[in-house]
């Protein structure tokens, strides 16, 4: 079975703060991440959800290593299993700038370690972790047999989140001739987004989009994100171009209204005709019914026009552990029988508020929705307004993996008022910072857990 670690950026520097801490006799300290697990076909997404530091007497004081804890620490980290209904990763820090190495010590004590936490709770995902700087190195074992993942790919999810693929390295004299050409290739291609950063190309390519809604605002985030080079994607949409969609959906033709082609035909040839090793995924399914595929994502654009899909998909992003990206717009009448256009881009985080604690999603308008159920009318839609909102919502994905501006350290909330082409900036979430979200805890990530009362 496949294994990915999702660390949220909060719980991962926190863990790092407490961990170089120094102790009055241990040359390194220790801690304990609680997981909870995913299940998807072959892959379990192994969520970090809290970071627990080991009480400075639960050390034991043995200088042939750099920290050695005692029963105390481990029956501590197994009742935690037990209560919590979590795993545990044994933590601690290396500090190296690439990918830890773990010592002989960690080779030979830890697997006995976590073989012994996985006795208390088997249902979930046991194991160790050495955290880097941006990466880190850790074994896992499965909840289905207890067979052992090592360097499994990880992600730090965040501002900035961070990508860690492991995707295995071509050999031989041929492949690294080729591997060569095509990253000159792509020095080249990107040469003016260079301020990105060194490896902003890179990190790029690695990075797995799902979209959600490909008509107006779907298809630009496409176009643009193609352009920036993105190149693996996941596209949900069930719906057929039609000729109404011609006035928005960028790069649809009137021969693809002839051959009634799917929506996400068109992203597809949108991104291919950029990217010859693009891969993409999406035959024109709902996304409820590629959920399994969304969840590996490392970002989720979506573009859709109802209060209540929205609500479902930040609330399914939310228990994968996966960022949300939101965007819409709306035209209504104004007195004097003129017309606004009203516009939004939100980014919800996991660990930060939701779209709810800043008031987006409310029961006044989910309620209001669900009266005009089944009524007729599409809502007007222009190419001008959706290009705006997408284009600062690929910025934001952009920052948010290269962390280009040093800037971003919480979501953000832009409304567009489109008389005057303004995007203006809420401070709704800066009026939360450090409040938790109340509708979204890490307590209800991953798979729903069953408890006997």
């Amino acid at each position: 079975m496949k294994m990915v670690i999702k660390i949220p950026r909060e719980i991962h520097e926190r863990a790092k703060r407490d961990l170089r801490r120094p102790h009055r006799f241990a040359g390194e300290r220790v801690g304990f991440f609680s997981t909870r697990c995913t299940r998807l076909g072959d892959t379990n997404l192994v969520h970090c959800i809290e970071y627990d530091t080991v009480n400075d007497d639960h050390y034991v004081d043995d200088h042939t290593v750099g920290a050695r804890i005692g029963s105390l620490a481990v029956t501590t980290a197994m009742s935690r299993s037990i209560n919590d209904s979590v795993g545990q990763l044994h933590v601690h820090l290396h500090g190296s700038a690439g990918l830890p190495v773990p010592s002989r010590t960690d080779e030979s004590e830890l697997p006995p370690l976590a073989r012994g936490l996985r006795n208390a709770n088997g249902a979930e995902a046991h194991g160790w972790i050495i955290l880097g700087e941006c990466d880190a190195h850790g074994s896992v074992l499965s909840p289905v047999d207890g067979a052992i993942t090592s360097v499994p790919p990880v992600s730090i999810v965040g501002f900035p989140t961070v990508v860690n693929r492991r995707e295995a390295q071509p050999n031989g004299a041929l492949a690294g001739l080729k591997s060569l050409l095509a990253k000159k290739r792509r020095n080249s291609r990107y040469s003016r987004q260079s301020f990105l950063g060194p490896n902003s190309d890179s990190i790029i390519a690695y990075v797995k989009v799902g979209i959600i809604g490909l008509g107006g605002g779907g298809s630009h985030i496409v176009q643009q994100l193609a352009h920036v080079g993105f190149k693996n994607f996941v596209f949900c949409d069930y719906d057929r171009i039609a000729d109404s969609n011609l006035n928005r959906l960028v790069l649809g033709t009137r021969a693809d209204v002839r051959a009634k082609r799917l929506k996400t035909e068109i992203a597809r040839r949108v991104v291919e005709k950029l990217h010859g090793d693009a891969q993409i995924v999406g035959d024109g399914s709902r996304w409820e019914d590629m959920t399994a595929r969304l969840a590996c994502c490392d970002i989720v654009f979506g573009c859709v026009d109802t209060y209540a899909a929205r609500r479902d998909l930040e609330a399914f992003c939310r228990r994968v552990m996966v960022p949300y990206v939101d965007v819409g717009m709306d035209v209504h009448e104004t007195g004097g029988g003129g017309h606004e256009i009203d516009g939004q881009v939100i980014v919800s985080m996991p660990g930060f508020p939701c779209m709810h604690c800043v008031g987006f999603l409310n029961e006044s308008v989910l309620g209001e929705e669900a009266k005009k159920y089944g009524a007729a009318g599409a809502k007007p839609q222009v190419v001008w307004s959706n290009g705006v909102l997408c284009s600062a919502a690929v910025g934001m994905a952009v920052d948010m993996f290269t962390d280009w501006s040093g800037k971003t350290t919480q979501p953000a909330y832009l409304s567009f008022k489109g008389s005057d082409l303004t995007l203006s900036r809420s401070e709704m979430f800066s009026s939360l910072r450090g409040v938790a979200c109340r509708h979204y805890p890490f307590s209800g990530i991953g798979d729903p857990v069953i408890r006997t009362l």
